[in-house]
């Protein structure tokens, strides 16, 4: 029998990512930029193609979010003092309540799409899921099991 877990983490994620974005439309934003939001916040005056690599997507994808995220008045590109070619993002006061809005679409998203679970379901699966995330980027999937005995 074959894996369905890759498929299924794709998919669900896929139908997390439209219900998003219908619940955003109306404000002007998606869950890209939302997300670029999150990881900006968390990494203030980073590089911008530092912020490409941990949101693991293209520079030039990026650039775009960005300019339109500057256009709202959310970031600011600052030139980087130690490269010339390079800019460092700064979030924007206005930014806070934006992503706050966000952050409400985002758990109203997940509530509804956990609905099918109870809430000790809910904390067991969210352990699970972090624990794999966590296995996968210290590159040590196969030497830890997922599950204990």
């Amino acid at each position: 029998m074959h894996s369905k877990f890759g498929f299924l983490s794709y998919e669900i994620s896929h139908i997390i990512r439209q219900r998003f974005n219908k619940e955003a439309e109306p404000i002007g934003f998606t869950h890209a930029q939302w997300r670029a939001l999150v990881h900006l916040s968390e990494n203030e005056n980073c590089r911008q193609i530092d912020l490409a690599e941990i949101l693991e997507i293209k520079p030039i994808t990026l650039t775009r979010q960005i300019d339109l995220l500057e256009e709202a008045g959310l970031v600011r590109r600052n030139k980087d003092s130690e490269d010339r070619r390079a800019y460092r993002l700064e979030l924007m006061p206005k930014a806070h309540a934006v992503m706050q809005q966000l952050w409400n679409i985002a758990d109203a998203v997940e509530a509804q799409v956990l609905s099918a679970m109870t809430a000790k379901e809910q904390e067991l699966l969210t352990t699970l899921l972090e624990r794999i995330k966590s296995s996968i980027n210290a590159n040590s999937l196969s030497e830890d099991p997922i599950l204990d005995d």
